[in-house]
């Protein structure tokens, strides 16, 4: 506000009656001394009485204002901002498809101090599903909320903590994941994960009925893995809708393309001793190269690798340990393509766990340390909070390789078995 605005908001016209009185005396006085003393001294008179009046006025408007000071403005209260701590909830609910359902729904939520953030409507046989991610209060809790939504006129609901980065909208999340499962920061399982949601996920050698590879029923759908076999999603307190599971069963065909037409990237590394050294992930086509591997190893080095005297037997137990549905492999390849080293990593939500196997005649000259290495990279990744491992006491190559990699002894969870453990979340620094 300008100060001319400030005195009119209090009515204080003082200063423009001064100035106008001014104006007026002026005019006056240029009027006389032109005209002259004894031609039309009236005009000029009358210039000068009104300037006067004008001045008397202001000045008596002064003296008053000076007597009565206006009374200060009382000030109301400030309202006060509260913050209040809310949770990211993801809310499903199946409504019919009619006028207002909408605003029932947005009502029930609002009711609650819920504050809606994203939505997806999911059309279906007989109406349609509602996926909500919405902030709540703290306090209001998962069966408040759920009975809101119901009241509300909404049946099947289900409501889960959410991750913030959800709240991407679908085109630019799913363009995300793809990028991730392209450059390798991500796998088919993770990436099914954040885009539907949270669901159990079990991989299968073959489907069983009812469930055919590239259908769905209900809270469940069955899609082809790109290492083989099949990978069943499990929604237990919901459905699937026709547009999840063709999101899904799309992201499954780029993970195959992937796998299928970009070639793995291969490392390399040099050991101790001189001798280089070849790092990349397993496939399924190295079933031969690995089997003659395992028949290298000694026995006593299988079991302290695999608990038993190795993985299991067959063509198919080489290949579920080559491409496992939540986890990798990385082969170490000697200067002559024969495997000298490999090593597992097995993960599921933020936590992994790695093992190692290397060929007798290379033990002891820095093997079994690149490979651990690569897999604790690989694991930061793939944003794993945690890593652990298993060993046998009398493992002692495998211990200083763990200890080197960063690795601490935790624990013996089995007489014989030690227990392995490397923190990956990153460390806060506090502030001074």
């Amino acid at each position: 506000m300008t100060s001319r605005q400030h005195r009119h908001g209090h009515g204080d016209w003082t200063r423009e009656l001064v100035e106008l009185a001014a104006l007026f005396l002026a005019a006056g006085a240029a009027n006389l001394f032109v005209t002259g003393l004894h031609s039309q001294v009236r005009g000029s008179l009358v210039l000068l009485c009104t300037g006067a009046v004008l001045l008397v006025v202001a000045g008596g408007r002064w003296w008053w204002r000076r007597q009565h000071p206006p009374a200060a403005p009382v000030a109301g209260p400030v309202p006060e901002v509260v913050n209040v701590p809310q949770t990211l909830w993801r809310l499903r609910a199946s409504v019919t498809d009619t006028p207002g359902r909408l605003a029932r729904l947005a009502g029930g939520l609002a009711a609650l101090g819920a504050d809606i953030r994203t939505m997806q409507v999911h059309p279906v046989a007989g109406g349609v599903v509602d996926e909500v991610l919405l902030h709540v209060p703290t306090r209001v809790s998962r069966k408040e909320l759920v009975e809101a939504v119901e009241t509300a006129g909404a049946r099947d609901v289900t409501a889960t903590r959410a991750d913030v980065r959800e709240l991407d909208d679908v085109p630019t999340r799913t363009a995300n994941l793809a990028i991730d499962l392209v450059n390798g920061r991500t796998d088919l399982v993770r990436a099914l994960r954040a885009l539907v949601g949270q669901v159990e996920v079990h991989w299968q050698e073959e489907p069983e009925s009812p469930l055919e590879v590239g259908s769905f029923t209900g809270g469940a759908m069955c899609l082809a893995d790109p290492g083989g076999g099949v990978l069943v999603l499990e929604r237990p307190d919901g459905s699937f809708t026709p547009a999840e599971f063709a999101r899904a069963r799309a992201m499954a065909e780029l993970a195959a393309s992937c796998r299928a037409r970009v070639r793995p990237v291969s490392d390399t590394a040099r050991t101790p001793g001189g001798a280089d050294l070849t790092i990349r992930a397993a496939d399924r086509a190295d079933v031969e190269l690995v089997a003659a591997f395992h028949a290298r190893c000694s026995s006593a080095a299988r079991f302290r690798r695999y608990f038993s005297p190795g993985p299991a037997q067959g063509e198919r137990g080489l290949q579920r340990l080559l491409t496992p549905a939540l986890g990798r492999s990385l082969l170490a390849l000697a200067p002559d393509g024969d495997v000298v080293g490999m090593g597992n990593l097995m993960y599921d939500d933020d936590s992994g766990e790695l093992a190692l196997l290397v060929r007798d005649d290379w033990q002891r000259r820095g093997v079994g340390t690149i490979v651990v290495r690569k897999l604790i990279e690989q694991a930061e990744q793939l944003g794993l909070g945690t890593l652990t491992a298993h060993t046998h006491v009398d493992n002692t190559p495998i211990a200083r390789t763990l200890r080197a990699a960063g690795m601490k002894l935790v624990g013996a969870p089995e007489p014989g078995e030690w227990s392995w453990s490397l923190d990956l979340r990153p460390k806060t620094t506090a502030l001074p």
